[in-house]
């Protein structure tokens, strides 16, 4: 249990450091450019361009490091079609209740829809729809989360699936990184965090019963794709 705790305050203050040099990046990358120090308001999704990139490659570095060759227990392996399939369609029925539940009870803010033109549509679907699925799943269920099952696999098994201690550490953490973006863009923070949360949990419990990191992303893309879908259908009203 010991080496469990020095794993989850392993685990947590890379991930922060991870954060904290990513938005580093991006603030620099921004004056550089000579980008309006309010873009985080007014375009919040373009900050994810620079920070996502950063978080991903900041994350395989550590993975790579720390799985000293042992990628495969670490979710770099292929999960067999038939599990592909199964959770995929688990996934996007669990993104469109959780979406549509989500939506009605805290409506997404203008700040945070998808653009009314195309090309700016095109641009937000790559980096919030693909690229942050991926970057967030590989920090929170590759790193996070397989730091602290591969050191001591907490678990509670459930028959069909299992929710392991990492699973529910990096749903907790990734639904908490949500509480300044609700704040600041003026989103109700419970609903944010507790979607966010539950879409944590749930990426976590694909990664054990798979194995392998591609659910997690997976489940992560249809979460984003279905909040995509919703904002681009609610801009045309």
């Amino acid at each position: 249990m010991i080496e469990w705790l020095i794993a989850l305050g392993i685990g947590i203050g890379i991930s922060m450091v991870i954060y904290a040099a990513s938005f580093a990046v991006m603030v620099a990358v921004a004056k550089r450019r000579k980008i309006e120090p309010n873009i985080t308001l007014t375009n919040p999704w373009i900050s994810s361009a620079i920070v996502s990139p950063v978080v991903l490659g900041l994350s395989l570095f550590a993975i790579f490091l720390l799985s000293m060759g042992m990628l495969p227990l670490w979710g770099f392996q292929v999960p067999t079609f038939e599990v592909m399939i199964q959770l995929s369609v688990i996934g996007i029925f669990a993104a469109v209740v959780i979406v549509l539940v989500s939506e009605h009870i805290s409506p997404t803010p203008e700040k945070m829809s998808p653009p009314s033109d195309r090309r700016g549509r095109f641009i937000f679907f790559i980096v919030i729809v693909l690229l942050a699925s991926i970057a967030e799943e590989m920090l929170f269920r590759g790193f996070l989360q397989n730091i602290l099952d591969n050191t001591l696999l907490l678990a509670l098994d459930f028959g069909w699936f299992t929710i392991t201690g990492g699973a529910v550490v990096s749903a907790i953490f990734f639904g908490m990184i949500h509480v300044a973006p609700a704040k600041q863009m003026g989103s109700s923070v419970p609903v944010l965090v507790i979607s966010a949360a539950i879409l944590g949990l749930i990426a976590g419990v694909f990664l054990t019963f798979s194995g392998s990191m591609i659910l997690p992303i997976i489940v992560h893309i249809e979460f984003n794709l279905v909040g995509f879908i919703l904002g681009v259908r609610d801009s045309k009203k």
